[in-house]
């Protein structure tokens, strides 16, 4: 397939990416600004859990949107995320992705973490983060390949 081809491919895709409101900035263009990262969500394991029974209600919001859970984990029973969230994210250099991770409670949810990734540091390749508030401490395995 010739490069022209792909970037128009890769273009309609991220357009129709972007009305469904998965691409941060692109708000329904059909060509991204540079290069175009997509993000996998593999892992989360509750290293300390933010509740007081060993289970935090966890959910996932990118750029602001819930994508996953509510969703009872029990602390120190790893998450595959690639299995209960086989979902693909994609972020490109005209706008920052925030991925949240946030603990359900009766009264007031408490955001455990961030990760930001930007084009300016898109962290290609395997990562690990470890993110932690509100008395709460999550791992975080995620993967980053630049697309375009």
């Amino acid at each position: 397939m010739s490069r022209r081809i792909r970037r128009a491919l890769v273009g309609a895709t991220l357009s129709v990416a972007a009305t469904a409101g998965l691409v941060a900035g692109t708000a329904g263009t059909a060509h991204a600004a540079g290069p175009v990262y997509s993000v996998q969500l593999n892992w989360l394991n509750i290293a300390d859990n933010q509740d007081n029974n060993s289970v935090d209600e966890v959910y996932i919001k990118v750029n602001g949107s819930t994508v996953w859970g509510p969703r009872d984990i029990h602390w120190n029973t790893p998450e595959n995320l690639n299995i209960s969230l086989p979902r693909t994210f994609y972020f490109d250099g005209t706008a920052p992705m925030k991925i949240e991770f946030w603990d359900r409670d009766p009264g007031r949810d408490d955001r455990v973490g961030t990760i930001t990734l930007s084009a300016a540091a898109p962290n290609v390749g395997p990562n690990a983060a470890d993110l932690k508030g509100n008395d709460g401490e999550y791992w975080v395995y995620y993967t980053v390949t630049q697309i375009a």
